[in-house]
């Protein structure tokens, strides 16, 4: 009996020892050198993936070290990418692996914004280049993919701010969002509405692209949309300003009398009925603006030149307001 007890405690001396000496081991630093290193451990890497990656990369000195510790976390350690420093212990790794303190990357949609300028809000965030985001974006078999029937996917992208963690594929990412604009008009109001006015998503979200860089004041989406919807009926042209400067690319710049009368598939003042496609990535306001116009008649709005408009009935009051503001305009400038 005296001699079970005495393998007994000598099996746990053992075992404790072997554990105090895997935790002194795992808390010394790996390396005298501060190195800074970024690995990026993609979903469903394996324990030993990781462990090799690490390795690679000089940031832990033992494997088998490695995914000892590990197993304080039963294994489950959370892809991303991580900020990691060649003088970390192998317990500081795996705890930050563990608890997922992965580098984030913040990107913030605005409303009215079009691809372009998400483009760079892209490449300043660090997520990808301006350049790859754009090829993403007018790739046909990725848009295909998602079920969008558009050459880019101007429109489709969702105002809101997005959390980026580069386990993700930049294709899935963006996806993602797209989906979450798809998700709006599998609402069955919104479907409803959609087949009452004969309108797809596309043309939905085209109307309300138009609208979102039409109006400043959310009160006013309703009517604006009404003078579009007014004028598509009378078989008008429907003369948006926003729409000459998406066709041209000249954002950044007034509009000429040859932006007006220059042919793009986007100038709404060189022919009859919607633009191409969007012009640009609409908040829901503006896509519920779309399939709820105001019940009004206008036909013609111009700019107050204070973020309203003043909406009229007839051409000959339209151009009575134009003159009346754009004087005023002229006014202000010259003071």
């Amino acid at each position: 009996m005296q001699k079970a007890q005495n393998r007994f405690i000598i099996a746990i001396s053992i075992v404790f020892f072997l554990i105090t000496q895997t935790i002194i081991l795992a808390s010394v630093p790996n390396h005298i050198e501060k190195q800074k290193v970024n690995i990026v451990v993609a979903s469903g890497t394996s324990l030993k993936g990781i462990s090799e990656i690490l390795k690679q990369n000089g940031v832990i000195s033992s494997r088998y070290l490695f995914l000892l510790c590990s197993m304080l976390y039963r294994g489950r350690l959370i892809a991303g990418e991580y900020e990691l420093s060649k003088d970390m212990s192998t317990m500081e790794v795996v705890r930050k692996m563990g608890n997922g303190e992965r580098k984030i990357y913040v990107l913030k949609i605005i409303e009215g914004h079009n691809i372009y300028n998400i483009a760079e809000s892209i490449d300043k965030a660090g997520i990808i280049k301006a350049d790859e985001f754009l090829k993403i974006a007018k790739d046909p078999a990725f848009i295909s993919s998602l079920g969008i029937k558009a050459e880019t996917i101007e429109g489709y992208l969702c105002p809101e701010t997005y959390f980026y963690s580069r386990e993700i594929e930049p294709e899935r990412f963006i996806g993602k969002i797209a989906k979450k604009t798809l998700a709006i008009f599998e609402a069955e109001d919104i479907k409803n509405r959609m087949t009452d006015m004969g309108l797809d998503v596309h043309k939905t979200l085209t109307i309300a692209s138009m609208i979102e860089k039409e109006a400043r004041v959310r009160d006013e989406k309703p009517l604006i949309s009404a003078v579009f919807h007014n004028r598509l009926k009378k078989g008008m042209s429907l003369d948006c300003d926003p729409t000459i400067i998406y066709g041209t690319g000249r954002f950044d710049k007034p509009i000429t009398k040859t932006d007006i009368l220059t042919y793009t598939p986007y100038n709404t003042y060189r022919f009859k009925g919607l633009p191409k496609g969007p012009i640009c990535n609409p908040d829901l306001g503006s896509i519920k603006a779309a399939l709820n116009p105001a019940p009004v008649d206008y036909l013609y709005f111009v700019s107050k030149n204070d973020g309203t408009h003043v909406f009229s009935k007839d051409m000959r009051e339209h151009n009575r307001f134009v003159y009346l503001y754009q004087r005023a305009r002229k006014q202000k400038n010259h003071l």
